[in-house]
């Protein structure tokens, strides 16, 4: 069984019921500005443990001042994730909830716990992806569609006016290229507001993702392994129009 079969049989266990939000909406896409850094909270991937030493109120404050938004796993299984964190990553900066999903009903949890914007993979989602996201803009949260190779990427762009996740790893096997994730971009440019999401962990990929026309990346793994290098990726960003 593959690994997103076996995360969507997992949804059945997972029962959440939405509480009422408390928190006010803050465009997600407005929020990155030319180009954002978005931090994610990530204890654990597929892989293997990342890091569980790190508290996330410790961790959303401190990278706070470097980046434009938080992404917080909300997956429990396999990525150690909760749906608690997302408040309080908003107390700081807009939040993404990046999950699994599957059903409207999951992105009326995130919008009650306070997400700004939800993330749907196309390739998880299937044909359902365009009316999970309808449904996130009817609630007010930004549909981030995450795509990973070029064909889908060029499907979603001519679907609409949404923003793009281009990820890097690829999630049949896992393996990540930075340079697939870059290629995809050049060929997409212009044509959509994007982000790099995956495998990165250096300045200089800050700069390659924001001269390929990205309006962002998602870093998870190296700012959970090394926090301290938010200040570089800050630097790297100012500098690279």
């Amino acid at each position: 069984m593959s690994f997103l079969k076996r995360v969507e049989e997992s949804l059945r266990y997972r029962v959440e019921k939405a509480p009422p939000r408390e928190t006010p909406l803050i465009d997600f896409r407005n929020a990155l500005g030319d180009f954002g850094i978005i931090a994610e909270y990530k204890r654990s991937s597929p892989s293997g443990l990342i890091r569980l030493d790190i508290p996330p109120w410790r961790y959303f404050e401190d990278l706070s001042q470097y980046v434009e938004a938080f992404s917080v796993l909300t997956e429990p299984f396999w990525f150690l994730g909760d749906l608690r964190f997302i408040p309080l990553a908003k107390k700081y900066k807009p939040v993404l909830a990046k999950d699994f999903v599957l059903y409207k009903e999951q992105i009326d949890v995130f919008f009650g716990y306070g997400a700004d914007a939800v993330l749907i993979i196309y390739e998880f989602a299937g044909q359902k992806t365009l009316e999970l996201a309808e449904y996130a803009r009817k609630m007010g949260l930004m549909p981030l569609i995450e795509v990973g190779d070029l064909k889908s990427a060029v499907e979603i762009v001519e679907s609409g006016d949404y923003l793009v996740g281009i990820n890097s790893r690829d999630l049949r096997t896992l393996e990540v290229s930075f340079e697939k994730a870059l290629r995809i971009a050049e060929a997409i440019a212009g044509k959509a507001d994007f982000i790099i999401e995956s495998g990165v962990s250096r300045p200089e990929q800050i700069i390659a993702a924001c001269r390929r026309g990205a309006r962002g990346v998602l870093v998870g793994t190296a700012l959970m392994r090394d926090p301290s290098l938010a200040r570089e990726f800050r630097e790297a960003a100012k500098n690279c129009h």
